[in-house]
């Protein structure tokens, strides 16, 4: 029997799943972890589950810092995993331990979308530490363009990258899928052609 699309995307032991809120990392990882048979794993709620207390109180009680050194032993601790769709925090790539660790399980794949589609996607950010304060949609959408443009540099870390502003969940997966078919099993830091086709979008 001729291998399926995703025979090609399982072939590696792992696959991580990155980006900034509202491009879909949490939704999309599920979605892709179904197609390939694999195990889902959010690094949120790994942090929650360790902590036990939200990411909102953690931010509150400890601040970004305490949240970040929460975050990094969670990614930490699934080394030696596999056969896993690991979703990551947005801000998880800004620290090279994480880009290591993350590389160690398996390709980065890198989730995008327009500022103004995220704010879209986030809504009023009552759930989005990141965004506490901006009050408006305003101060919603500049905070959002200064936090993509500050991890620019460690987003462009990513094996590969697929653009969601036009895509539904399953159109998001299947792109995920083709875009890991274009790349060598051991990985390097390849960026296949931007995907970026459909007309839903992604959660």
């Amino acid at each position: 029997m001729t291998p399926g699309p995703d025979a090609a995307a399982n072939r590696f032991d792992n696959v991580v799943i990155t980006g900034f809120m509202g491009t879909g990392k949490s939704v999309v990882g599920r979605a892709l972890a179904r197609r390939l048979g694999y195990a889902f794993i959010d690094s949120d709620e790994l942090v929650r589950e360790q902590a036990g207390k939200d990411i909102p109180a953690i931010f509150t009680e400890e601040g970004e810092a305490g949240f970040r050194e929460r975050e990094s032993r969670a990614i930490a601790s699934l080394k030696g995993r596999s056969r896993l769709v690991l979703s990551t925090g947005g801000g998880a790539m800004t620290d090279p331990a994480n880009v290591a660790a993350l590389r160690g399980l398996g390709p980065i794949v890198l989730l995008e979308a327009s500022p103004k589609t995220i704010l879209r996607r986030v809504g009023g950010g009552g759930d989005r530490p990141m965004l506490a304060g901006a009050r408006t949609q305003e101060l919603r959408l500049r905070r959002i363009r200064e936090l993509l443009s500050a991890r620019a540099d460690a987003y462009a870390l990513a094996d590969t990258t697929v653009g969601t502003d036009r895509l539904g969940v399953s159109g998001t997966a299947s792109a995920v899928i083709e875009a890991l078919e274009n790349l060598p099993t051991r990985r390097g830091k390849t960026r296949a052609a931007r995907t970026d086709r459909g007309r839903d979008h992604a959660g």
